[in-house]
């Protein structure tokens, strides 16, 4: 152990009255403590730690766990560690699974939805029309140098993607307005997530808010590529019967699942000349699992699912 490790050990010692204190990973940090598992965050912007241990406060006192802040035993949510604030929190490690538990999860959006919410301070975003445009124009400039397989499949699938574009865009953009909106930290993944004590604890990262829409859209693709489209029909029944729920809800997620952005990364990949087989295979994946997604998110929306 270094002077530096061990400083930081005295610290976390003197701070948090750990008795024993191994360090077991390092990025993330983790160490095994006399109080279990613990993961240490290091912040070197305050204003940053300050919003985020107020939001957590915020999301508190649920049917779920949120990773507050340990407060030190002079009741402070962070110690001081040369330049960074460290914040110490639990880190379980049982997956905690959607299936079996579906009401319980929905509970977790329901409450994302009404409580993370802030004022955003984003630009406007690009519209994705223009985007995917743009990046045609830039593959036909570069077009007879790379006629392999990735770029006729991008071709093929140009017509799709720029429907999605068009469709992405009318959802989204009827509903930007101004004020408070759903918001989720950039680095946010609400699957897979941990239990603690049975129950389901949810970890909120360290990175700057933006809209929570692509987030909660990537939670329901993911939950639905590992667990099963009749685990996801019962989470989309619960939302759409859910009071927090607005239009603006499922416009805004069927917009994160229209946008075409593994169209966007496959053409960059091929502008790069990084078009991989594996490239290839995650793009194939991705396009499909949103056709899936949009499809019975749709037929659930109408009743016929």
């Amino acid at each position: 152990m270094n002077e530096e490790t061990a400083l930081l050990m005295s610290v976390l010692s003197r701070n948090y009255h750990f008795r024993e204190i191994l360090v077991t990973h390092w990025d993330p940090v983790l160490i095994e403590t006399n109080r279990g598992m613990k993961r240490l965050r290091f912040w070197s912007d305050e204003r940053l730690l300050r919003n985020h241990i107020d939001w957590r406060k915020q999301l508190s006192g649920g049917t779920f766990f949120v990773d507050r802040m340990y407060v030190t035993v002079s009741g402070s949510p962070f110690v001081r560690f040369g330049r960074y604030a460290i914040t110490c929190h639990d880190a379980p490690a049982e997956p905690a699974l959607v299936q079996g538990y579906e009401p319980l999860w929905s509970e977790v959006v329901d409450a994302l939805l009404l409580k993370s919410q802030g004022e955003s301070r984003q630009p406007m975003e690009q519209p994705a029309q223009e985007r995917l445009a743009s990046m045609l124009r830039r593959m036909e400039r570069t077009s007879a140098l790379n006629p392999g397989e990735g770029e006729k499949l991008l071709r093929l699938c140009y017509p799709e993607a720029e429907a999605r574009a068009a469709r992405c865009d009318e959802l989204r953009f009827a509903r930007s307005r101004h004020g408070k909106v759903f918001m989720l930290p950039s680095d946010f993944r609400l699957y897979p997530s941990k239990k603690l004590l049975e129950t389901l604890f949810v970890e909120f990262g360290q990175s700057e808010r933006v809209s929570g829409y692509p987030q909660l859209a990537d939670f329901f693709i993911e939950s639905m590529d590992n667990e099963g489209d009749a685990v996801v029909r019962r989470l989309f029944m619960d939302l759409i019967q859910s009071p927090h729920a607005e239009r603006e809800t499922a416009d805004l997620l069927q917009a994160a699942w229209y946008e075409p952005g593994e169209w966007l990364s496959l053409a960059e990949a091929s502008l790069r000349s990084q078009l991989t087989p594996e490239a290839i295979k995650v793009f194939k994946k991705n396009w499909d699992q949103k056709t899936r997604i949009i499809s019975l998110f749709q037929s659930v929306s109408s009743g016929t699912g």
